[in-house]
């Protein structure tokens, strides 16, 4: 008998035991998401809807300086895709001794070309505005004249990039004195860009000296 009541309250401990260490292992219950992060609203598809009107207005850039900034950054993307373009396609077409290093400069130039192109169309969206590089709107307003097609001398490219960069890096030069006085961040943009340019009209013009 006093057997049987031991084992019996061995088993009763052991219950309890395991009972006291599951109630500990237990998650504790999830806390409320914040008030400040609410889960976006569904669209009537079911997909999350993120559109904020109010974010339209989201922009550092001052109002009234937007559009200078825009009309300059337009103009020199446009000249920036019309000289990748004639620097690929004086690459293409090069003949002359000149021809591997002045082939392989070319290419470094167009990247070059392209990278500030890109760099320069964000700043107009990030200003609140699009940027325009379609191909008809290149050729229309890039303003550097049209570039022969065919074969092209090493002698010939030199002459013909040399020219047409050096006129950008004298827009580039003149957008840099005007965005000064509206929007030193844009400014300092060009700055690089205009370093960068003078740099290709120097390195075309000692092969002609």
């Amino acid at each position: 008998m006093k057997t049987s009541v031991l084992l019996a309250a061995v088993l009763v401990a052991a219950a309890s035991h395991q009972a006291a260490a599951q109630t500990r292992r237990a998650p504790a219950p999830a806390t409320a998401a914040p008030a400040n992060a609410p889960t976006p609203p569904a669209d009537p598809s079911g997909r999350l809807d993120y559109r904020n009107p109010a974010a339209d207005q989201l922009i550092p850039v001052e109002a009234d300086k937007r559009k200078p900034v825009t009309d300059d950054l337009q103009a020199t993307v446009v000249e920036l895709l019309e000289l990748f373009h004639d620097s690929k396609q004086s690459h293409w077409n090069l003949r002359g001794p000149l021809y591997l290093p002045l082939h392989e400069k070319l290419q470094e130039n167009a990247d070059e070309y392209r990278k500030y192109a890109d760099l320069l169309a964000e700043r107009v969206l990030q200003v609140g505005n699009p940027i325009d590089g379609r191909t008809a709107v290149v050729a229309a307003t890039a303003n550097l004249g049209e570039f022969p097609g065919g074969y092209l001398s090493d002698k010939q490219v030199l002459i013909i990039m040399t020219e047409r960069i050096t006129t950008v890096a004298k827009r580039v030069r003149q957008r840099i004195d005007h965005l000064s006085k509206i929007d030193e961040v844009t400014s300092n943009q060009l700055q690089e860009l205009s370093y960068e340019l003078d740099k290709h009209v120097w390195q075309f013009r000692v092969h002609m000296q």
